[in-house]
This record gives C-alpha cells, structure tokens and sequence, in this order.
C-alpha cells in the first residue's frame, strides 16, 4: 500500500510536469530554429531526457493515483510564443535565457521535492537533481558563448 500524495507532493507533481511539457516545447522549437549546432544539440538532449523524465513522473503518478498534467499555464504558453518570435542568434538568446530561467525554477522546485514526506516523491525529486543542475550548468556556459 502506498501513502497517499499529500497537498506538497502533489504541487511538486503537477509543476514538474508543467515544467517538464513547456522545455520539451521550447526545445523542439529550438531544434528546427536554431542554426547553431551547440544549441541544437542542447535542445535534442534536453527534449530527450526530459521525455525519459515525464515518463518516470507518469508511472509516479499512476502508482499513486493522480491524475496527470497535459497542460501549461498561460503565461508559459505566452512565453514560448515568443520564444518562436525570434530568429537567428536572438533565437539562441532567447531560447538559452529561457533555459537559463527555467533550470533555476527547477533546481528550487525539486530540491523542495527532495525534502517532501512522501518517499516516492522524495525518491523522484532526487533521482533528477543532479541532472537539472547538470543541465543548469551547460545552458549557462552556452549563455557566456552567446555574448
């Protein structure tokens, strides 16, 4: 029997999916937009290991029963309608800052995550801490080639 998804867990689930639709939308953006070969690059893995991600927080949630998030806020969808705007090496600042911007959230989303009550979220929240900060780390260092 598992325990139940407290109101935390819960919060954690649905903006980590939130978080997880909006990058696999704003990279496959970038991979069609972009002609830098770095940030196209960028962009597949990120698409990439973000699907692997979303759906190990499927199983997660279907394990738990809770329903899915298939959708992002507004101002998300706002924000990569005018990502795609851009072209060129705007594009590539744009998209990276993007990045940038949302690798931030997601460090502090799923290091809060870490600490949760419920070991499967906590288990989750850990397993890809590493990888967000990892992904952190290179947006910004192709940020720094983009000056």
């Amino acid at each position: 029997m598992h325990a139940m998804i407290d109101g935390d867990g819960l919060a954690f689930l649905r903006k980590a999916a939130e978080s997880g639709i909006a990058e696999v939308e704003a990279s496959n953006i970038a991979k069609s937009t972009s002609k830098n070969p770095r940030v196209v690059k960028f962009a597949t893995m990120l698409a990439e290991q973000q699907a692997n991600m979303s759906e190990d927080l499927k199983a997660l949630q279907t394990r738990n029963m809770v329903s899915g998030n298939d959708t992002i806020s507004l101002e998300k969808q706002q924000a990569i309608a005018d990502l795609a705007k851009n072209t060129g090496v705007d594009f590539d600042r744009a998209y990276i800052n993007m990045v940038v911007k949302d690798h931030e959230e997601a460090v502090k989303l799923f290091s809060s995550g870490a600490d949760a009550k419920i070991s499967s979220v906590k288990k989750f929240a850990k397993k890809y801490l590493p990888e967000i900060k990892s992904h952190l780390d290179t947006a910004k260092q192709i940020s720094a080639s983009l000056k």
